[in-house]
């Protein structure tokens, strides 16, 4: 749930869910919500033009083929919504504001050289190396640690609530994640 100021701000927009390998790109006003684990959400903002974006990224790089309008990879859904951004609204990079969350390690607490960096961690690497192809860095980047958050994203204004979540609801959101991922 929303804080109550949060929803009394914004009573009239509609509140859309973004699952796993999904991204948004919108100009109507919305308030987006995703639970993320090892995840990521990138949000960017148009001020000027009062315009979104946002994806939920489950894996840093494309393994498989992709599947139309399905983008659970960082490393093609990043410059998909950087290309969009300017093709059909003609932003460039630089008029956006990046916002980075995510990339928790609810699965693999700690680190381990023989596993190589937990996958929240993978998935990190790959967005900020995606921004830094396009020059850009985010300007607000709340990842890593071990627990997960459920975010808000305003489309419109470019504000984002983000709420902590217990370690055990972000650990099953989390496998049931990884469990959609692999199949």
């Amino acid at each position: 749930m929303l804080p109550i100021s949060f929803m009394q701000s914004y009573p009239d927009l509609p509140i859309i869910t973004l699952s796993p390998g999904q991204l948004l790109i919108s100009a109507q006003a919305s308030i987006v919500s995703t639970i993320l684990g090892s995840c990521i959400s990138l949000c960017l903002h148009s001020e000027k033009m009062r315009i979104g974006a946002i994806c939920h990224g489950i894996l840093p790089r494309q393994s498989k083929l992709p599947i139309p309008g399905h983008f659970p990879y960082l490393d093609t859904a990043v410059p998909h919504m950087l290309e969009t951004m300017r093709s059909r609204f003609g932003l460039t990079p630089s008029e956006l504001t990046v916002k980075l969350f995510g990339g928790a390690s609810v699965l693999q607490p700690r680190t381990t050289a023989a596993h190589g960096p937990a996958i929240g961690q993978q998935n990190i690497a790959a967005t900020l190396e995606a921004l830094t192809r396009f020059g850009l860095a985010p300007h607000v980047q709340k990842t890593g640690g071990t627990e997960g958050y459920k975010i808000f994203f305003n489309t419109a204004t470019g504000e984002v609530f983000v709420r902590r979540l217990p370690h055990n609801s972000a650990k099953s959101c989390a496998q049931m994640k990884e469990r959609q991922a692999t199949q």
